[in-house]
C-alpha cells in the first residue's frame, strides 16, 4: 500500500514547457544585454561642442 510520501510526483508537461520557455527567454535577454554592453562604444557617441555666449548689448537710455 502506497502512502502519500511514497507516491512519485511528476510535473505536468505544460508546466515544464512554461519553465523551459522562461529560461530560454532569460537567456535571450541576457545575451542581448551582454552584446549591447560589449558594443557600447559603437552604439553610443557623445559630441561635445563648446558654446561661447555672445556679449549682450548694453541697454541704451
Amino acid at each position: 500500500m502506497e502512502t502519500g510520501k511514497e507516491k512519485e510526483e511528476s510535473i505536468s508537461t505544460s508546466a515544464l514547457i512554461a519553465m523551459v520557455a522562461i529560461v530560454v527567454g532569460l537567456i535571450v535577454v541576457a545575451s542581448y544585454a551582454n552584446w549591447q554592453n560589449a558594443h557600447r562604444d559603437r552604439i553610443e557617441t557623445t559630441t561635445i561642442t563648446r558654446f561661447t555666449p555672445e556679449a549682450s548689448a548694453s541697454p541704451t537710455p
